[in-house]
């Protein structure tokens, strides 16, 4: 699993290196994010693009789907250099300004990278996010990833920190989200079903030990 694994992770480091619009991406949200951004930081973009990377290869996504994908993951949260409220529409902008100036993508995938990014807009009812592209169901699980993953109490406590709310006061917020919370895509739903089942028992545990 360790070889599987690390190749999976040189592979992503090989698009990386190769796709200027990608590394461009990265150097602004190094240098230009707010240093209170404790959760939406370069390093959580980073971790987004290694679970949606790990998710495609596991689905065996055509090369092009994956590089898209790559994309959207790392301009998924540009807006946040601009502005934090309804900050999907910037990082949608961002990259699709990108794409078109680069010369080497269609329009049609300038739109798919936008809805995409669009796409991981938090929803106030009803399912958490929505999917309205064929791609957005592997984004959108990488973005959420840590519902279901081993570092589910530190993205919990980093966002609160984020957010400037007490850790307790962040739980039931993270309780009401997991709730409306589904896995999209198949390789969402192997790999992070049974971690999302144990990290939710024990956010129920958590709960119930503050009332």
């Amino acid at each position: 699993m360790r070889n599987w694994t690390e190749n999976k992770l040189f592979m992503l480091e090989d698009v990386i290196n190769r796709e200027p619009l990608i590394q461009d991406i990265l150097r602004q949200l190094n240098d230009g994010l707010a240093t209170d951004l404790h959760y939406h930081s370069e390093l959580h973009t980073r971790g987004v693009m290694r679970h949606t990377w790990n998710l495609v290869v596991a689905d065996d996504l055509p090369e092009r789907d994956k590089l898209l994908l790559c994309i959207a993951a790392a301009y998924h949260d540009a807006g946040f250099l601009i502005r934090r409220e309804n900050n999907e529409s910037i990082g949608a902008e961002m990259a699709s300004s990108a794409m078109s100036n680069s010369g080497r993508f269609t329009i049609e995938e300038q739109h798919l990278v936008a809805q995409m990014i669009l796409d991981t807009k938090f929803m106030r009812d009803g399912p958490a996010q929505i999917s309205q592209t064929r791609l957005s169901p592997w984004l959108l699980d990488a973005d959420l990833s840590n519902i279901g993953s081993e570092n589910f109490w530190e993205s919990t406590r980093l966002l609160a920190l984020e957010l400037n709310l007490n850790f307790d006061e962040m739980l039931p917020i993270t309780l009401d989200l997991m709730t409306r919370h589904a896995w999209l895509s198949p390789a969402g739903k192997r790999v992070y079903k049974v971690g999302k089942t144990q990290n939710l028992l024990s956010l129920n545990e958590k709960l119930r030990s503050i009332q």
